[in-house]
């Protein structure tokens, strides 16, 4: 069963890869309606509570782990609310580090499903404008640099997707 409300991770990128995702995002939104949400890729998540233990743990990670490169696998869909459309991201083993790592803070399980992607549409859409909108695109060649972390509270229920809290890779 999918917990809808929580707080959840996510990696956030530097102000060029930012804009790059952010113009594509916005081509995608006017074609495919969607709520608004920060352009991410999450980490971890869902965490029922957070606690300022957790906080300061997070912040010192951060502050000793430097930003990774995400290989880019190209734009993808489902026929999944939230993974909608999105741009898929190779599962890595720096991805999959930072991830074990960011588990061990709480000791959290680690999920074996995880399937990294850079969502750029939540909705129900139907294929043939999914299929479409993939030409119209620009063709995305090179790595992205994830450069944050963020503290994430969400309530799908609400479309409600707030970064409390964000935390530069050194």
């Amino acid at each position: 069963m999918r917990i809808s409300k929580g707080y959840w991770l996510w990696g956030l990128f530097p102000s060029v890869e930012k804009f790059f995702l952010d113009e594509i995002k916005a081509k995608v939104q006017s074609k495919l309606k969607s709520p608004f949400f920060e352009t991410h890729i999450t980490l971890t998540g869902p965490y029922l509570n957070i606690d300022n233990i957790f906080l300061n743990k997070l912040k010192n990670f951060a502050e000793n782990n430097s930003a990774i490169t995400l290989n880019v696998g190209g734009y993808d869909f489902k026929q999944e609310i939230f993974k909608s459309f999105y741009i898929s991201i190779e599962n890595s083993r720096g991805l999959k580090e930072l991830r074990r790592n960011i588990y061990e803070l709480n000791n959290f399980d680690l999920a074996n499903n995880y399937s990294p992607h850079i969502s750029l549409s939540y909705g129900n859409h139907e294929i043939k404008a999914k299929k479409e909108l993939i030409s119209n695109l620009p063709e995305l060649n090179q790595p992205i640099r994830m450069s944050k972390i963020a503290l994430v509270e969400v309530d799908e229920d609400i479309n409600l997707w707030k970064i409390l809290e964000s935390f530069d890779l050194n």
